[in-house]
């Protein structure tokens, strides 16, 4: 081998060998990645394990308890909570957290019951199974304990007929009169039975405490339905076809469920969120609210008659458990992960062994390049000395 040739040989061996280490440098530094990843992988999976749910009271099956996940609905719902009470979620700053309907009832009631149930398609009513004179006394005594709890008396002229012959009415009571619209009423009547239609009066609210206007309501209620002879009613409108569930109709204590929502939302505010079925229909995002605290939950008190705080760790009514589907869920994702990096770790160590090897041939003949040079230039200096 030439002196020239012999030099480029070395220098091309020499580039190889750079490109050999270089290469093996490179894949040294994804093993360390891969090691990394591996790491996190364990790190996460372990946690994981720890992985618990809340899960809610609705029932016995003898003396076992039932549980089932948490879910706005569930905790929200009528009767739903197997522990008997009624639960609301509220936002930090106290205000409730309602459906798009529940809003727009109460928007559409601005402040009166009535309205709220009946955009609901409910009435707080219970004079359906009772007979025509029952129904009278009955609203007669819901007008009376209205009129005790405000102060309202009738004046000795409207009494000189006797109380029965005061007639309460509502909407277009007095053949169509339109002048009391809207509004309840009472009529005085005469022995013979015509009216004085100069008497007749609407029943304005007057009170000023929760009690009194929930008196007031039930009044209207059941006055409203009785002078609609039971048939398609509205508690504003008579002409509107629209037929509502009276409280005769729904189990006993739903009507209280509803006016303790509406009494909430109207004392504290309350708010919906924009897209229900990715918020409020979703137990995973439920769940993470309540856990976060970022939601809150409240029950109402019968005791103090309003809604008090409650904790998922303070209420007996719910429980955490381990998540067994969830954990099953990580640890598949976790052998398909690891599993994956096994064979990338496989493959750099088989790329490694070749550049070990091909590194171990280039230096065998890197050496022997360089020991026929050294007898080369060897041989040169003794021919010229």
């Amino acid at each position: 081998m030439g002196m020239a040739a012999g030099q480029a040989r070395l220098l091309s061996i020499t580039a190889r060998l750079s490109d050999n280490e270089a290469n093996g440098q490179a894949l040294s530094y994804s093993k360390q990645r891969l090691a990394d990843e591996t790491e996190q992988l364990n790190t996460n999976y372990n946690n994981a394990l720890a992985a618990t749910k809340l899960q809610v009271l609705t029932g016995f099956n003898g003396s076992i308890a039932n549980y089932s996940d948490i879910s706005y609905n569930l905790m929200t719902g009528y009767e739903t909570v197997a522990c008997g009470k009624q639960y609301i979620v509220t936002d930090a700053k106290g205000k409730i957290l309602v459906t798009d309907k529940q809003a727009k009832a109460f928007e559409a009631g601005n402040g009166d019951f009535n309205i709220f149930l009946a955009e609901l398609g409910y009435c707080q009513s219970d004079i359906g199974n009772l007979t025509d004179e029952e129904a009278e006394q009955k609203i007669h005594e819901a007008w009376d304990a209205y009129f005790t709890s405000v102060g309202i008396t009738f004046d000795d002229e409207e009494h000189e007929y006797g109380d029965d012959a005061i007639e309460f009415g509502y909407q277009t009571f007095n053949g169509g009169n339109t002048l009391f619209n809207g509004y309840a009423t009472y009529t005085i009547k005469t022995p013979d039975g015509w009216l004085k239609k100069d008497k007749t009066k609407a029943i304005n609210y007057e009170g000023t405490t929760q009690e009194q206007r929930e008196l007031y309501d039930y009044a209207v209620a059941i006055t409203s339905h009785y002078n609609t002879k039971n048939t398609n009613y509205h508690p504003v409108d008579s002409a509107a076809t629209i037929t509502l569930q009276t409280a005769d109709d729904v189990e006993s204590g739903y009507i209280d469920y509803l006016r303790n929502i509406f009494n909430k939302m109207a004392s504290s505010g309350y708010y919906t969120e924009e897209n229900e079925n990715d918020t409020l229909a979703k137990n995973d995002w439920f769940e993470q609210q309540i856990k976060e605290g970022k939601l809150l939950l409240e029950y109402f008190s019968a005791t103090e008659r309003k809604f008090v705080s409650t904790t998922i760790s303070d209420d007996d009514a719910i429980q955490e458990v381990e998540d067994d589907r969830e954990i099953a869920r990580v640890e598949a994702k976790y052998n398909q992960d690891i599993a994956a990096l096994e064979k990338k770790d496989s493959l750099i160590d088989l790329e490694l062994k070749k550049l070990d090897t091909e590194h171990n041939a280039l230096q065998t003949e890197y050496e022997s390049v360089k020991n026929i040079i050294d007898k080369n230039v060897e041989k040169s200096f003794s021919m010229f000395s």
